[in-house]
């Protein structure tokens, strides 16, 4: 059967895999399938769950929050802020899941404080302003 290399990119590191069958992944079109010899292509993979097949016949599992995909030369690479691997697909899926709800609570956090910086700031122009008006 045809191979091809698979690449793993985010913003932790990567991995490599040599002799991949078959990829399966999602965009917003619905699900596809990559075989060794594809068309050269570039694909944005929806939030969710993709998977490939090695030569042995194992399915390896991807949880990821979206991500680029690109298909040439008989090299498949994923690119993608951050993605969960492994071959129990509930277990990466609640890793994904975990990990999102992690960072939109920090994307909370840090406008809550963003928000109150900025209500100091205007605070401390007003309190500046009305100090300069009454020495005019």
């Amino acid at each position: 059967m045809k191979c091809f290399a698979l690449t793993l990119l985010d913003s932790h590191g990567g991995a490599e895999f040599e002799n991949i069958t078959q990829f399966i992944g999602a965009d917003d079109h619905g699900s596809f399938g990559i075989l060794a010899g594809h068309i050269q292509s570039v694909m944005l993979l929806r939030y969710g769950l993709a998977r490939f097949c090695d030569q042995s016949g194992i399915w390896h599992y991807l949880a990821l929050p979206g991500g680029v995909l690109r298909f040439a030369n008989n090299q498949l690479t994923l690119t993608t802020v951050r993605y969960f691997l492994g071959d129990d697909r509930d277990a990466i899926c609640e890793q994904l899941a975990e990990e999102m709800a992690r960072a939109d609570s920090e994307v909370h956090t840090a406008r809550a404080t963003l928000s109150e910086i900025e209500r100091s700031l205007v605070r401390r122009l007003a309190e500046l302003s009305s100090h300069g008006a009454g020495g005019i």
